[in-house]
């Protein structure tokens, strides 16, 4: 147990910056950054102290799913975990007192009210210029771009989708701060936070001061919306503030992990709202993309990591912007404690864990696709692959040239040259057109997911 012990702290700053990574824009991010941590190995359990001087069971279950989950991208395991709280030092007043001083608001009331958006409350780095496009994001980061150059105008609201840690609370993030300085008075939150002020508000007899909180806003930003699923009394406050701020013209902002007709339980009215305006789908990035991600995320921390260990990198963590986030700080964690440099066996050694739970992705052939979008319009083969233009083939070989990006690991180059020599301009074009089909056209969206089903079909 002693090597355990030593074990799980020489490895707790990279658990510690995974965890403030996971809770970029919590309200307890800031006791999370401040807080003290060790190990009893007699209990094999990971005590963590926080400054806070109220803890209540919502924000504890948070804290702990949080570094539960940075414990077993690090670690390879999850301990059990023990939150504790302690009472904030004397200097704490003075320090939270420079924190409101040095926000340059013109608003009084915004100003004095905790509950609107501070520059200091965005991580460090969440913002446009950080943000890494590529192909599978480029249209929910302009229409991004578009809401913070034109709020309340451009798209309201803004609905942004997709799966776990590909960068829509980064998007939320450099919204806000894009907003902030000429418009102070806003509000974010995660729909966790909203669920659980609109409870308390129930409980205390105070609901109306929530209303007034939420709806004296000049935009509202809320991430993980599908956290409203099946709660009726939360939707239905939730549709009434949505239609005050609407009407209004503030702009409304939220992110999910699918689309609004997609969350279960959600009350009709509410999908026709998220509707009104753009959704936008942030899709696992290609390979390019991910390299471009572990070279931007190593230069911000000052982390030199060599071209093999890049392609490493990308190659093995295909699915989460977060965890290759992570790899890269955890490399550079055990680069400093080791002193050796990265190298790709340090790599091996440090991912072990990571690269053997991920699950080999199924081997797509691009002939496959082919043979199934031409079964699918009658076309053949080699007029598909050919140079013509006309209609009815040019249709049906973007959305082949589509389906390959999506499913298999192959360049926009290499998909060029299967395709009859054609450049990469010519696929992304092809690429982002039926990309921006399948977000207005249901039917097209319903064909897309029936030949991405029977392409991961297994064979035989």
């Amino acid at each position: 147990m002693p090597e355990t012990n030593r074990d799980v702290m020489s490895q707790w700053p990279a658990i510690e910056e995974l965890a403030l990574t996971r809770s970029r824009g919590l309200p307890y991010h800031d006791a999370l950054r401040n807080s003290k941590a060790g190990y009893d190995h007699k209990r094999d359990t990971l005590r963590l102290q926080l400054t806070l001087e109220n803890l209540d069971k919502a924000t504890a279950e948070s804290i702990r799913s949080c570094v539960s989950k940075a414990c077993y991208q690090v670690l390879g395991f999850q301990p059990n975990l023990e939150v504790t709280t302690s009472t904030a030092p004397s200097q704490a007043p003075r320090v939270r007192v420079e924190v409101a001083s040095r926000e340059p608001i013109s608003t009084t009331a915004a100003a004095s009210d905790p509950a609107f958006l501070t520059s200091s409350r965005i991580p460090a780095g969440l913002d446009f210029g950080h943000f890494v496009v590529g192909p599978s994001n480029q249209l929910a980061a302009a229409a991004a771009n578009a809401v913070a150059d034109n709020p309340g105008k451009s798209y309201n609201p803004l609905f942004i989708h997709g799966g776990v840690g590909l960068g829509k609370t980064h998007l939320l993030n450099a919204i806000a701060r894009k907003l902030l300085p000429d418009m102070p008075r806003i509000r974010m939150m995660s729909c966790e936070e909203f669920v659980n002020k609109f409870v308390a508000s129930l409980k205390n007899g105070d609901i109306e001061a929530m209303r007034r909180e939420l709806r004296d806003s000049d935009a509202l930003l809320i991430d993980d919306i599908h956290f409203l699923a099946g709660k009726e009394q939360t939707q239905d406050e939730f549709f009434h503030t949505f239609n005050h701020l609407y009407q209004l013209g503030k702009q409304i902002v939220l992110t999910s992990d699918s689309l609004p007709r997609d969350i279960p339980n959600l009350e009709d009215r509410l999908i026709s709202r998220f509707h009104w305006g753009l959704a936008v789908k942030v899709e696992p990035p290609c390979t390019e993309t991910r390299m471009a991600i572990v070279r931007k995320k190593s230069e911000l921390r000052g982390i030199t990591v060599p071209d093999d260990v890049v392609h490493f990198l990308a190659e093995n963590i295909v699915t989460n912007v977060r965890e290759l986030e992570g790899a890269v700080v955890q490399l550079g964690a055990l680069s400093s404690m080791s002193g050796k440099p990265i190298s790709l066996q340090l790599a091996h050694e440090a991912l072990r864990h990571l690269v053997k739970s991920r699950p080999a992705p199924a081997r797509i052939a691009t002939d496959d696709i082919i043979e199934l979008v031409c079964e699918h319009y009658g076309v053949r083969r080699n007029d598909l692959l050919s140079q013509r233009r006309t209609k009815n083939l040019a249709f049906p070989r973007h959305v082949a040239m589509y389906i390959a990006k999506e499913l298999t690991q192959l360049t926009l180059t290499e998909i060029g040259n299967f395709f009859g020599g054609r450049d990469h301009s010519t696929v992304l074009h092809a690429i982002n057109k039926i990309k921006g089909l399948r977000l207005k056209e249901p039917e097209l969206r319903s064909e897309l997911e029936r030949f991405e089903l029977q392409l991961r079909r297994p064979m035989g």
